[in-house]
């Protein structure tokens, strides 16, 4: 089975030049599997794609390269090198191939541009839409450009002053919240995650944006509406040309609003997320999966419906924990919650306050997180999978990597997750831990993030660092990207 790459950091996490391997060795706790190292060497891998099941194709996030890897060597030209700002969660983010490849022999491309031509780790070199979802054809050898689908913001100007409104500015520019996996699902179409970046407008539950004076606007490019330019925090579903299908959820709706924000909003499948860097399709239900990073309180493990509302700004994390969510956030940690035009104090004290205040366009349906961890544990890399290469225990299991090495926050960091669904596949199945059977690992040992409490059931690996992408790959094996490590690991098993 061919299955196609995701990406990045998180967490507002910066990788730079320095970064090193995860400081404790690759393990995978099944006594039936191992762990060993596929490829290495490699610089900042964030994704990877099979052509063939001893043929793949690697994305380096800082490079803005991506390479073909035949037998296990890694060939010394790229098949595509793209000049990109990977500053913080910037950079070459993730790729995938058309459903019918190779008879249509598309590879569609998620990428953050430089503004300057060349490479660059410069907040401010990105332009205004510089997060692109671009269209390559495969030739055998090289991928050559062929349309742009979408463009996106990049540049988080939270830092310039909004007429109106004097004085608040966050201290600089952010290049994080990008998102980032981009799946084709089962129907064909393509799915691409995109973070909040930083925006506070319609799609972030605000519907007058972040402040409470007019002008109402987001920022200094204007909003609240998800114009091009606040377009944010959202799953489109487009066609493989980049269209809305007529069938998305809100296509009348913005048949009915016109203009560029109507355009926009057809092409939403769902709103209302801060950012994730995990996607996939359940191989028996056809179901959307995703997980979503929380700021301190709350990372999500959520299924997707179609016009799913999930929330964010309002709350993270499910209903039932709402005070959690604002004590957390207002008293132990009292961040910004990265855009100080909206900062945690403006939470309110319900659970029923923030349903009220969400913004619903029509046909819209808020929806609880299938499981949450209390505290930020950083998710990411997500992957469902398929038949008994790995024995039939693992079979339609959902796997699920970390934004954080152990090396940077200890705890849970580094760690991989499995999760089972229950028999109809709608729910996750915590049996294995009554602790879990309000679907929150509650980190009780040490109230704080990446501590791993009520999670011991569901840690499968340890030590693999940063791992923004895990693909099960043709021979059915787990293909684990670790792009603190420079490594791709490789799970099979034992003989």
């Amino acid at each position: 089975m061919l299955r196609t790459g995701c990406i990045a950091l998180a967490c507002g996490a910066l990788l730079g030049p320095l970064a090193r391997a995860d400081s404790i060795p690759a393990t995978v706790l099944d006594p039936n599997l191992q762990v060993t190292t596929f490829l290495s060497g490699l610089s900042q891998p964030i994704g990877i794609v099979f052509l063939a099941p001893d043929d793949l194709l690697v994305l380096e996030k800082a490079s803005g390269q991506i390479k073909r890897v035949i037998g296990g060597v890694v060939q010394s030209s790229p098949v595509l090198d793209l000049a990109v700002n990977s500053n913080s969660e910037r950079g070459l983010l993730s790729a995938a191939l058309h459903p019918d490849f190779p008879e249509i022999p598309h590879v569609f491309v998620r990428w953050t541009e430089s503004s300057t031509g060349a490479d660059s780790t410069a907040v401010a070199d990105v332009p205004l839409l510089g997060n692109v979802l671009d269209r390559f054809v495969w030739n055998g050898s090289t991928l050559t450009f062929d349309r742009r689908l979408i463009a996106m913001r990049a540049r988080q100007t939270g830092n310039i002053e909004v007429p109106g409104h004097p004085g608040i500015v966050n201290p600089g520019e952010n290049g994080n919240h990008n998102g980032g996996p981009i799946r084709f699902g089962p129907d064909g179409k393509l799915y691409v995650y995109l973070g909040d970046l930083g925006r506070r407008g319609w799609l972030q539950n605000l519907p007058n944006g972040p402040f409470l004076t007019a002008p109402f606007t987001d920022d200094n490019f204007g909003g609240p509406e998800p114009d091009d330019a606040h377009l944010a925090g959202v799953i489109l579903r487009l066609e493989p040309d980049g269209s809305a299908p007529a069938d998305n959820p809100f296509y009348a709706v913005g048949a009915a609003v016109g203009g560029e924000v109507g355009a926009n909003l057809q092409k939403i499948y769902a709103y209302g997320f801060r950012n994730g860097f995990g996607m996939d399709f359940d191989p028996v239900t056809g179901a959307l999966w995703e997980t979503e990073n929380g700021d301190d309180a709350f990372s999500e493990l959520n299924r997707v419906i179609p016009g799913m509302n999930g929330g964010w700004i309002q709350i993270a994390g499910p209903l039932s924990r709402f005070a959690q969510f604002k004590f957390i956030e207002t008293t132990q940690y009292a961040r910004a919650l990265q855009q100080v035009r909206y900062p945690p104090t403006r939470i309110v004290y319900t659970a029923a306050a923030a349903l009220s205040r969400m913004f619903m366009l029509p046909g819209a349906t808020y929806v609880d997180p299938e499981f949450s961890w209390k505290y930020e544990v950083g998710p990411a890399g997500t992957t469902f999978i398929v038949g008994d290469a790995l024995g039939e225990a693992h079979n339609g299991t959902l796997w699920i990597g970390s934004a954080r090495s152990f090396q940077q926050v200890g705890g849970t960091g580094g760690s991989l997750y499995r999760f089972q669904l229950t028999s109809d596949r709608l729910h996750v199945d915590v049996s294995a831990d009554p602790r879990l059977a309000d679907k929150v690992a509650d980190n009780l040992f040490r109230q704080q993030k990446f501590e791993g409490t009520e999670s011991e059931s569901l840690i499968i690996g340890t030590g693999f660092g940063t791992t923004p992408d895990l693909v099960q790959g043709p021979d059915g094996n787990l293909y684990v990207v670790s792009v603190t490590d420079g490594v791709i690991y490789r799970i099979s098993a034992l003989p």
